[in-house]
């Protein structure tokens, strides 16, 4: 079986922070403009199949090999994808976890960008129970301040 190489990031793109060129961080009430704007960034530098779990984790070494009469007794390989993988996954969950709010970071779960991707959508999610829960949980601790008007309150509410 022969496996196409993941391509690597350039040492270019290892180096520059594109944190820097997002001005905004994932609040409980901006996802769907996050999650377009993260998401747009990621399909434009070729990103997003991590996301979609297209390129799922590589394994560290590929799989034994059919013994021939060279080599009777094959080992298993050890993968050139792994550590490009490896490092090209951490390189986007770092981008995504400059792009987050302490508050939206405690839904984090998972060791992948793809976990990653799919716990904070569960979590802010228009259709999600997890949604719905934040929200209102958000919702009953909301409390008017003493200086605020009932219409700033709604409004915030």
């Amino acid at each position: 079986m022969i496996m196409a190489l993941i391509s690597s990031f350039t040492t270019d793109e290892k180096k520059s922070n594109y944190s820097q060129k997002f001005s905004f961080y994932l609040t409980p009430t901006n996802y769907g403009y996050w999650r377009k704007m993260i998401h747009s960034f990621l399909l434009e530098h070729k990103l997003f199949d991590y996301m979609a779990d297209t390129i799922p984790g590589a394994p560290k070494q590929l799989p034994h090999v059919v013994a021939t009469t060279a080599d009777p007794k094959p080992e298993p390989r050890d993968n050139p994808n792994y550590s490009i993988w490896i490092t090209s996954d951490a390189h986007i969950l770092m981008l995504i976890i400059s792009t987050l709010y302490e508050s939206a970071f405690r839904h984090v779960q998972g060791d992948t960008s793809y976990d990653m991707w799919s716990s904070l959508e569960c979590a802010f999610a228009l259709h999600s129970y997890s949604r719905e829960y934040t929200l209102k949980t958000q919702l009953l601790r909301t409390k008017m301040k003493g200086d605020e008007t009932p219409n700033a309150y709604l409004n915030r509410a």
